[in-house]
């Protein structure tokens, strides 16, 4: 194994009733904020409506039903009447990746009332609709002031209002706040609607530095380099990009700034300076080095100076990935001649394997809720994504097409970025916490080492 490389693995897992008690309990949904119509609509008190996410063939959400968006009077315009539609899709998309509501769609007996708007709130809940959403869309100046509404169709009461204003040219970040806030309003939680994922990609024919919305849009370039970089990791706040680059020659590490739009060095010692990762409290940053030979994991504080060597073993050690609380680290060692992933203390005390089925395990990536880690396993046709929780029980593959690899968690711990070559080099693709709803992101270039960021505004 090239110790300058990061490594990757692993074989069949099983689901245990440890596992499906614990995700079962963190997506427990709280009841859901009723609103009491004033004035201006705005929700005062919780709401008897309730939606759960259960593991299981059985799955309840909170059935809403999305209304095409209407201007008063109608649309002046065919550009206003097609920037509604694309703002309801990306509303209902939004809605829908949350994983706490399911959008309910007309059949065929209704496709006419819907389209002319004559739907009535009985025909809403014939189709199964606890909630119907109600989009208004009006002109203020050259920008949009989008209206908001939902109504409790069992009691045709409303239950949320609420006012955003936004440019036509960034609709899918309005639409994005719309469904944040729908989302905290009715459920109590925050989806990763703010969230962006960095990578590294081809695109060009260099490996470059690249990050994206949460969905894939709003693709941006941060290095223009014309070399090798690889291994971008998300400061806490959405600031800066942590990297690797071989631009000098040798693999350090830099740090892109988003703001001024460039990048300067953070650890250039000899050997490999790579894998650097904050601590979700900002205090460290913790990476892998070479310095006495083989890959070690060191602590730096936020200005690349080292704290303290955190691994001491005559083996590789790599891929670290802290815990939510700051004061764990998991990470990748071979010190028993395989490589498999390993927890420590932020003092590097009380180290304990992890990992024990399989021969190649690698890329672990703590989930933000805390309970489990994804990580990458070498099998026969390539590398698979599983899940593990933190007592080391209960590993379950979450992928079995294709070579996937590099997992990496959304803020609310329900989605996993990763990579795969399912269709031919590796693409950025996502998929719910238990390996469903698969999907690329359609980003150009062979894609590797994914990072999803915390939600930034």
């Amino acid at each position: 194994m090239n110790k300058n490389q990061s490594m990757v693995g692993r074989k069949d897992g099983y689901v245990s009733q440890a596992l499906s008690i614990m995700i079962s309990r963190i997506l427990i949904l709280a009841l859901i904020l009723l609103m009491s119509a004033g004035e201006n609509g705005v929700a005062q008190k919780r709401s008897d409506v309730e939606g759960q996410i259960v593991i299981g063939p059985t799955v309840e959400l909170i059935t809403i039903a999305v209304e095409d968006f209407r201007m008063p009077g109608g649309f002046p315009i065919p550009d206003d009447s097609s920037l509604a539609v694309n703002m309801h899709q990306v509303l209902i998309d939004d809605l829908q990746f949350s994983l706490y509501f399911n959008v309910v769609q007309p059949d065929s007996a209704f496709l006419v009332d819907f389209a002319r708007g004559n739907m009535k709130l009985d025909d809403w809940i014939y189709l199964g609709a606890r909630m119907l959403l109600a989009g208004r869309m009006e002109r203020e100046g050259a920008g949009i002031l989008f209206t908001a509404e939902i109504i409790d169709t069992y009691r045709n009461k409303i239950i949320y209002s609420r006012d955003f204003v936004g440019e036509p040219s960034a609709y899918r970040y309005l639409m994005h706040r719309v469904a944040y806030d729908i989302l905290h309003n009715i459920v109590g939680e925050e989806g990763p609607f703010f969230s962006k994922i960095v990578f590294s990609s081809t695109a060009t024919g260099n490996s470059e530095i690249y990050f994206c919305d949460f969905d894939g849009y709003g693709l941006n370039q941060a290095t223009h380099d014309k070399s090798i970089n690889v291994i971008p990791n998300w400061s806490v706040d959405g600031k800066q990009i942590y990297f690797t680059s071989y631009k000098r020659g040798n693999p350090d590490l830099y740090i892109y700034d988003l703001a001024a739009g460039k990048n300067h060095s953070f650890s250039s010692r000899a050997g490999l300076n790579t894998s650097a990762v904050p601590s979700p409290d900002g205090n460290y940053v913790v990476g892998t080095l070479s310095l006495g030979g083989d890959a070690e994991i060191y602590l730096f504080d936020p200005s690349g100076r080292i704290v303290k060597r955190l691994t001491f073993s005559r083996m590789i050690d790599t891929s670290p990935t802290w815990s939510p609380t700051s004061r764990e680290i998991a990470f990748t060692s071979d010190r028993t001649g395989q490589p498999q992933i390993y927890i420590t203390n932020v003092d590097g005390l009380n180290t304990r394997r992890l990992t024990f089925y399989g021969d190649y395990n690698d890329q672990a990536s703590w989930s933000p809720r805390g309970d489990i880690l994804a990580y990458a396993s070498r099998e026969r046709d390539g590398f698979q994504i599983y899940t593990i929780v933190i007592t080391g029980q209960s590993p379950r593959r979450l992928t079995d097409v294709g070579s996937n690899e590099s997992p990496s968690w959304s803020p609310d711990g329900l989605h996993i970025v990763y990579t795969s070559n399912v269709s031919g080099e590796h693409k950025l693709m996502v998929m719910d916490y238990n390996g469903a709803n698969k999907r690329g992101l359609g980003i150009p270039g062979a894609c590797k080492t994914p990072d999803w960021s915390r939600n930034i505004r």
